[in-house]
């Protein structure tokens, strides 16, 4: 207990220590992979191999610990050692699934792919005849199919590696790694809603599991989520050990999506402090100061285009005032020639009339943006009436067209 409280406030170091004397207490194998999965996760590989070849020394027999060697060796890229360890199971029982599982994980390893997949293929054949042998419905394992998939990735035949992924997941729906593998591919294309229901299908059978929850996070946040997202990841960040992935997701999310530097920025400083050898911090903090200044930037251009539409709306208002003012005088000098027959005779009362018709229906519109086209023609035939007041006020005729001659007054007696 003292060492699972140890490893739950991130002090690796004193959790070993407890787990390694509650195992000398008392040798359990509840003990033994207690010990021996922290050890390998605080890198203490050498170690946890010893420590399992000291068990199998008093246990030879036990065929889960000699499994444990085998995947130990594996993820230490012992791969001769691998293989013989298994060879060594083999010759004992051919017929044991789990080592050509195990096979197929050390010849993925060693990047020997298409022994990876016979021997993968190799363990599904088995659990078929096994199961026709006991007339049961052939079964395959949703493992051995994920690390097929898993090996098709690695061929680049992403494609063959989906449908194996799939096929997993039919046998079991919650299938941790078959769901966190099809929900990353997810990711990788863009489909986030696809990749949010394999996540969530992962953290039914793990729910504390780290990486299913950040592909969450990410696919919340593709999703639109932001606030989901958010809440994930401070989750996450408050965990002890929170890693790399975390810090820089949760940043990339506080600067582009939620617009707030401040916290990015916190973020990756608080990752440095963690990490000081770490350069792809400093240039995830060059690249935040880049998105300030191009943040800034833009929002310069938005008040000043933003500025500019007011002032140009107030120019306009001033016109629609303009326009409202010349066509009332227009109206005025117009009604008041009405009865002069020279105004009448020359034309502009018409003209005049159809302007105030135009003008009064971009008024009463509103059509702010039409009013300084009007305001010319408005201005143009007030000048004409302008003349015509005039000609009104002394009783003569209309002024007459450039080039046109007077007519001869009419002769005494004329009819």
């Amino acid at each position: 207990n003292a060492a699972w409280a140890s490893e739950q406030m991130g002090n690796a170091s004193q959790a070993i220590t407890y787990y390694q004397k509650a195992y000398d207490a008392k040798p359990s194998k509840d003990f033994l992979f207690a010990l021996v999965a922290l050890q390998k996760q605080d890198g203490q590989y050498e170690a946890a191999l010893a420590t399992l070849k000291g068990f199998l020394d008093k246990n030879p027999s036990d065929m889960e610990v000699q499994y444990a060697v085998v995947e130990t060796h594996t993820e230490m890229g012992n791969v001769e050692a691998a293989l013989s360890e298994a060879s060594e199971i083999l010759l004992n029982d051919n017929s044991d699934i789990t080592v050509y599982r195990l096979l197929s994980r050390v010849f993925y390893k060693n990047n020997q792919f298409d022994m990876s997949l016979l021997c993968a293929e190799k363990a599904n054949e088995m659990l078929i005849n096994i199961a026709k042998e006991k007339g049961q419905p052939e079964k395959k394992d949703a493992g051995i199919l994920n690390n097929m998939g898993v090996t098709y990735l690695a061929m680049e035949d992403e494609p063959s590696a989906i449908a194996f992924f799939q096929e997993a997941i039919g046998l079991d729906a919650n299938h941790l790694e078959s769901n966190l593998n099809l929900g990353f591919i997810a990711l990788n294309s863009g489909n986030y809603q696809f990749a949010l229901e394999k996540f969530e299908a992962a953290l039914v059978s793990a729910p504390t599991h780290v990486e299913a929850r950040l592909g969450k996070a990410i696919s919340l946040r593709g999703t639109q989520d932001f606030d989901g997202a958010r809440k994930l990841y401070a989750t996450l960040l408050n965990e002890p050990g929170a890693g790399k992935s975390i810090y820089l997701n949760a940043a990339t999310l506080e600067a582009k999506y939620q617009k707030d530097y401040k916290k990015a920025q916190e973020l990756l400083e608080t990752y440095k402090a963690i990490d000081p050898a770490d350069t792809d911090v400093d240039t995830r903090l060059a690249e935040l100061s880049t998105l300030q200044e191009e943040e800034a930037r833009r929002k310069a251009e938005e008040e000043a285009r933003r500025k500019a539409e007011e002032e140009r709306k107030i120019r306009q208002q001033e016109k629609m005032k303009e326009l409202e003012t010349a066509v009332s005088a227009l109206q005025v000098d117009k009604d008041a020639l009405a009865s002069c027959e020279a105004a009448i005779e020359s034309g502009v009362m018409d003209m005049a009339e159809m302007v105030l018709e135009q003008g009064l229906m971009v008024i009463e519109a509103q059509e702010i943006e039409m009013a300084g086209d009007v305001i010319p023609f408005v201005e143009d035939t007030q000048s004409q009436l302008n003349d015509l007041k005039e000609v009104c006020s002394s009783g003569g005729s209309a002024p007459a067209e450039e080039g046109a001659t007077p007519e001869e007054p009419a002769t005494e007696g004329a009819e």
